[in-house]
């Protein structure tokens, strides 16, 4: 790789200096006089700065009142006090480049790693520490805008809002380099999300989006963008083994977003978590031929999270048989399960690979089946779990609180010491 030259950036930052294009050149511009006067001003002897502020309000002050006798407009010294401040913008801007040229001069003969190297660092910053680094000075920049360094960019939020600009900026900066990309705010907020409806087809379309290799995708509070636009998103990235959508409002998306992702023949999929806005009514569940062509096509699915979503008791029961390597489920939220799905896994599942199920605030789920599911563990099945959590927070709409009795989480101590039971207990 070729190494940067200082002095060839310099002279670039000269010719833009000397020529500039914004201001008009009268007949009688003499340019060597007009040099002359800055250079002998900026050689002026040092001397106190209360002085020199002294000097340059008196003759200012005489210059404008010169002017406004002259032409008898008072209007005059507005004009002049406005055209003094642009060019003190001036030499403020001219004294910056300068100094960043300095900068890029004096990090290119001090900094001890190679452009290569120094990349290399940059790519494994967050974004956020990348965006501060290239604003150092014109090294930093220019090694800051190579591919690699946003191949995982990281722009979700907390309450701030990420201009579609941006999004799509960073994205084509990194093109086929991108490995994962995580947006949105992650507080839920009324507002809608980060960034606007035509964002994300925007990048598909206008940006060149290549989500060849890409491998995670996390996409916050997408209050605003349709599901059309996401579904794009997901058929350009064929790879993926980490997929999360949290706070999505569409009643379809998770048939809409299961359906796109069971297209791909080769899908990888590892982690899925999608979770339906709290504040709707839960979105629908899904249909039988989606749950089997899902099951079918994700075999090495081993973390899966569902929330808020109208789920039927045989959907649940056959997602949580259906993937051999599945470790982790959560379907919290989840109003039509009453557990009986974890009895008939008791019988077709024993041996099952989940180490954690969550269950929590699901008002449909009754104790009985619990209890049952509890009883199993007692029996040897089951034999990889490793915790349970059926708690509600809130009690509501005909919502039943999930109570264990004290005396089957004690034989679960004895037999099970490597179960852990998050619910609340009573004596029975």
């Amino acid at each position: 790789m070729e190494t940067p030259n200082p002095k060839r950036q310099c002279r670039d930052d000269f010719s833009s200096i000397q020529s500039p294009n914004s201001v008009a050149i009268a007949p009688d511009f003499n340019q060597n006089d007009f040099d002359s006067t800055i250079s002998s001003f900026l050689l002026l002897p040092d001397s106190p700065y209360n002085s020199i502020g002294c000097s340059f309000d008196r003759v200012l002050g005489q210059v404008l009142d010169s002017a406004s006798e002259a032409s008898g407009d008072d209007s005059v010294r507005d004009r002049l006090i406005d055209r003094t401040n642009k060019l003190a913008f001036l030499l403020l801007e001219s004294t910056k480049r300068f100094s960043r040229m300095r900068s890029t001069h004096y990090n290119y003969n001090s900094w001890s790693l190679p452009e290569e190297l120094t990349i290399k660092v940059f790519s494994g910053l967050d974004t956020k520490s990348l965006m501060q680094a290239s604003a150092c000075c014109t090294m930093f920049r220019k090694c800051s805008i190579d591919p690699l360094c946003y191949s995982h960019i990281d722009l979700k939020m907390g309450g701030k809002r990420v201009f579609d600009e941006i999004v799509c900026s960073m994205i084509h900066k990194a093109g086929k380099e991108l490995r994962s990309l995580k947006l949105g705010r992650v507080i839920s907020s009324r507002k809608g999300s980060s960034f606007t409806s035509t964002c994300l087809t925007s990048v598909i379309r206008n940006h060149g989006f290549n989500g060849g290799l890409l491998r995670s995708l996390q996409l916050y509070n997408l209050v605003s963008t349709g599901t059309k636009s996401l579904c794009a998103m997901l058929s350009v990235c064929p790879n993926l083994t980490d997929l999360m959508i949290a706070n999505f409002d569409r009643k379809q998306i998770l048939e809409q977003v299961l359906k796109t992702l069971t297209k791909n023949p080769r899908l990888l999929i590892e982690r899925l978590f999608l979770q339906n806005n709290i504040d709707l009514i839960p979105a629908s569940g899904l249909s039988s031929s989606t749950v089997e062509a899902f099951v079918t096509s994700c075999p090495s699915l081993t973390w899966l999270k569902l929330v808020g979503f109208g789920l039927k008791e045989e959907t649940a029961r056959n997602l949580a048989e259906g993937f051999p390597k599945l470790t982790y489920m959560n379907l919290s939220k989840t109003p039509g399960i009453s557990g009986r799905f974890l009895r008939d896994l008791r019988i077709s599942c024993r041996d099952s690979t989940i180490k954690t199920l969550i269950l929590r605030d699901c008002p449909s789920l009754e104790r009985r089946e619990i209890g049952y599911f509890l009883d199993s563990l007692l029996n040897g099945h089951f034999k990889f779990i490793r915790q349970i959590d059926v708690t509600s927070e809130v009690i509501a709409d005909g919502g039943k609180e999930i109570i264990v009795g004290k005396y089957i989480l004690s034989k679960l101590k004895e037999q099970r010491s490597d179960v852990t039971v998050v619910a609340k207990s009573v004596c029975f």
